[in-house]
């Protein structure tokens, strides 16, 4: 009876002396297989394992091509545009934002991003997808004048941009200081701030405005608004030091004046979010005979001219003073 009974149960319920080299090869087929045929993920490029997104600026010029501006990590620092550009195709999918500036850089208006350009128009090298958990924010640095620029009809623009430019043109979000006498600041006041200041306002403190207190520049209790021009990240310590003798001042929208209990003034204020670029290296002119190409060949009827290595001179020795004269008898008395 039981031997019928394990005949009619088939292979899957068979013992491991009779099931376990067909369940092995049945096994390693299935890993081979696997192997062979790429996942969804993979078939897109994109590895298995995401990793964690980070908090990226960047300028709208670099995206395009026009320039390689270098990015910004807000906590780490400046990074190059060749590594800028995958990441920012890698974070695709994560929350957006946009930042409006003038020209001299700093911040008009700002405002998230519901559209995005096509992954053919960000990075073709990028294959590294950020997890969904953990996305990671990306924030474009727009020029008014560029923006102006393309804004206009017949500039050569890549069609997927076309629509992120008109967002950012036609944006009317809700205005800043419309609730001056609320607690706490709605999401466009503190995103402002945050792009206007970055960093705590406190003298040499670089901790980025995301991870410090909006702090009122005059306190809440004693009247003071919340608009832009009263409010301020600052870290959790230095926030304190308000409570221990520093006074803070506002004189003008992101100029922070610190004074200190013994009476020393620090004045501080971030820098541009989007700086005019350095000037561009001088080129030689062609009268310039230093520089200038001849165009004559360097061969062997054309030997390079000697090397003239400068060497500087050598410095004149300064003369000794003369030595004493020799003692010639010690048993000689003193002549005083």
């Amino acid at each position: 009876m039981k031997h019928a009974a394990r005949e009619q149960a088939g292979p899957e319920q068979a013992g491991p002396e009779q099931a376990g080299p067909e369940k092995a090869e049945a096994e390693k087929a299935e890993a081979e297989k696997a192997e062979a045929e790429p996942t969804d993920a993979a078939a897109a490029g994109f590895p298995m394992r995401a990793r964690r997104g980070v908090h990226l600026q960047i300028a709208l010029s670099t995206l395009l091509g026009l320039d390689d501006r270098p990015a910004t990590l807000p906590a780490l620092g400046p990074i190059p545009a060749s590594r800028a550009r995958p990441l920012v195709a890698a974070q695709h999918r994560a929350p957006w934002r946009y930042a409006l500036t003038g020209p001299d850089g700093r911040l008009l208006r700002a405002g998230a991003l519901r559209t995005r350009p096509a992954l053919s128009d960000l990075d073709r090298t990028a294959r590294v997808a950020t997890d969904q958990g953990a996305p990671g924010l990306v924030d474009l640095l727009v020029d008014a004048d560029l923006l102006a620029r393309f804004a206009a009809p017949g500039p050569d623009l890549p069609g997927s941009w076309r629509p992120v430019l008109t967002e950012i043109l036609a944006a009317r979000g809700r205005p800043l200081d419309d609730d001056p006498g609320a607690r706490f600041p709605h999401t466009g006041l503190r995103r402002h701030v945050e792009f206007r200041d970055r960093h705590c306002t406190f003298l040499g403190c670089l901790t980025p405005a995301r991870n410090a207190d909006l702090d009122h520049t005059r306190d809440h209790a004693r009247g003071g608004p919340t608009t832009a021009a009263d409010l301020g990240p600052a870290c959790r310590h230095d926030h304190g030091l308000k409570h221990r003798g520093w006074t803070l001042t506002q004189p003008e929208p992101g100029i922070f004046v610190w004074r200190s209990p013994l009476g020393r003034v620090h004045r501080t204020r971030a820098e541009p979010l989007l700086p005019p670029p350095p000037p561009p290296l001088p080129v030689p002119s062609e009268d310039d005979q230093c520089c200038a190409d001849d165009g004559t060949d360097q061969s062997e009827d054309h030997p390079d001219p000697p090397l003239i290595v400068w060497r500087p001179p050598t410095p004149v020795e300064e003369p000794r003073p003369p030595a004493p004269p020799p003692i010639t008898d010690l048993d000689e008395p003193p002549p005083f």
